[in-house]
């Protein structure tokens, strides 16, 4: 697939990104609007941003499964089970898909969707009146689209380099761009936002991307290239100059995911899910909770995605006040009989509605901040000062900070900061990037297959893990379209 000319005409159409097309936008609140009867006033515009936040929803509702599935830190639920849910996630747990899976399809063509909405707004920005909202939109349309194209190299390692409306016979002629080519966009639009866009909100804007956002995000993209020089200076001015910060005390992190304290001081940015029959709730409640609960876990039983592998359990320690938060080991059922079968419980919402919990899922964290500069100090040759950012961290959890002899090299600092991230951010997506980074995959993967008595109920044997399979392939929908095109 690489550098080749693919036909994604029909793509386009399917996402509004074609001119000279009749088509109409199709996220609420604009889903009955004609796209020729829109963008004409202010007020338009600003209704189009609020869609364009609401479409960073539909990738995350499966990114889970690319990313923490894959990961030694979940798997799926029933080894034995043949149903057409279960299939395709255990395929990713297994590393076993193809270029048919579905999941990968449907995170491509959500988040291209949503890339089309920043790019329509972005193409008729010279309808806005208001200079400062015009100015306002850019930049916020260029956070949304680089967070997207920066998961879309992180998880595919090329695509689709679209930053306008296209024609269908400029579409017959594009090509796939690089990781180098996109990541360069995405630097190029993240430094636009940041310059742009306001340190801070009043309430009537809470959740809109912000500067500090935008370098927050910068910072993860040099560190994805293992830029940590470039990254942390970004870092050090979040730290000691953005109003973020870590939230601390006995229940400082259960607050951070907590419904009733949502865009505290430690979200720099979170993609917000709102409950209340609105179409806009999360599923994840529903999703992680149980499976054949009933509703003595959650409205409407659970499906049990994502269940907790058991080496992620093991690694935390009994007072560690991130673990009842993250997880539970199980549940009281009929009769008050408890019922071990672990599952995340770190977005649990009590919902009234089935696949409509309000949690906010967040992005990037402070604590994130913090532990991407104790790995940049690491990296560039200042460990002993990184273990202060680290210990942070740890501290906040409840848990005795490391001494100096404990990380007496580079590569001791690097598999403590590894565990910390793990049990920080466990379910937060972000556990599959980490082993990337290090080049950790398939090492960790084959012996959590080997070790972990689940993988044992299998049948059929599991083949080690492939290099190929550690970027998703471009969805066969995609080259089926490219193949009738040529």
């Amino acid at each position: 697939m690489k550098n080749i000319s693919k036909n994604i005409c029909a793509f386009l159409l399917s996402v509004g990104m074609l001119t000279g097309c009749d088509l109409s936008l199709d996220l609420q609140p604009i889903s009955e609007i004609g796209e020729g009867s829109f963008y004409q006033t202010d007020s338009d515009f600003t209704t189009a941003m609020v869609a364009a936040y609401n479409g960073m929803q539909a990738p995350l509702t499966n990114e889970w499964a690319l990313t923490e599935l894959r990961s030694d830190n979940s798997r799926v639920h029933n080894s034995q089970t043949s149903s057409n849910i279960y299939i395709p996630l255990r395929e990713l747990d297994l590393m076993t898909f193809t270029s048919e899976h579905l999941y990968i399809y449907n995170y491509w063509a959500d988040t291209y969707q949503n890339i089309s909405r920043v790019n329509t707004i972005l193409d008729k920005l010279d309808n806005v009146e208001s200079p400062e909202l015009q100015e306002q939109l850019l930049a916020e349309s260029k956070f949304i689209r680089a967070y997207h194209y920066f998961n879309l190299v992180r998880l595919f390692g090329e695509a689709f380099l679209v930053d306008t409306r296209i024609s269908a016979q400029d579409a017959k002629e594009m090509t796939v761009s690089s990781s180098d080519e996109l990541y360069q966009f995405i630097i190029s639009d993240l430094n636009a936002a940041a310059s742009m866009l306001p340190p801070s909100y009043g309430p009537e804007y809470a959740g809109r991307a912000t500067s500090w956002a935008a370098k927050a995000l910068l910072a993860k993209v040099y560190r994805t290239q293992k830029k940590f020089a470039e990254a942390a200076p970004i870092l050090k001015d979040i730290i000691d100059n953005s109003p973020a910060r870590l939230l601390v005390g006995e229940n400082g992190y259960a607050s951070v995911f907590s419904t009733s304290n949502e865009l505290n001081a430690e979200i720099i940015f979170a993609v917000r899910f709102k409950s209340g029959g609105l179409g806009i709730g999360g599923p994840f409640a529903n999703y992680f909770a149980p499976q054949n609960s009933g509703s003595y876990v959650i409205n409407g039983d659970g499906d049990h995605f994502n269940r907790p592998s058991d080496d992620l359990i093991s690694q935390f320690s009994e007072n560690d006040l991130r673990l009842n938060i993250t997880f539970l080991p199980g549940y009281n059922g009929a009769g008050g009989a408890f019922v071990p079968d672990p599952y995340v419980s770190k977005f649990f919402y009590d919902v009234s509605i089935s696949d409509d919990a309000e949690n906010d899922i967040p992005i990037i964290r402070f604590a994130d901040i913090l532990l991407m500069y104790a790995e940049a100090l690491n990296e560039t040759g200042n460990t002993s000062l990184g273990l202060d950012y680290l210990n942070t961290v740890r501290m906040r959890a409840g848990l005795d900070g490391y001494d100096i002899s404990e990380v007496d090299s580079k590569q001791a600092f690097t598999e403590k900061l590894l565990l910390e991230r793990r049990l920080e951010f466990a379910f937060e997506n972000q556990r599959w990037f980490d082993l990337v980074l290090y080049n950790m995959v398939e090492e960790t993967l084959n012996t959590q297959y080997e070790t972990e008595v689940f993988y044992s109920e299998y049948t059929f044997g599991i083949s080690p893990v492939q290099s190929d399979k550690l970027l998703l392939p471009l969805p066969q929908r995609e080259v089926d379209i490219f193949n009738q095109g040529n």
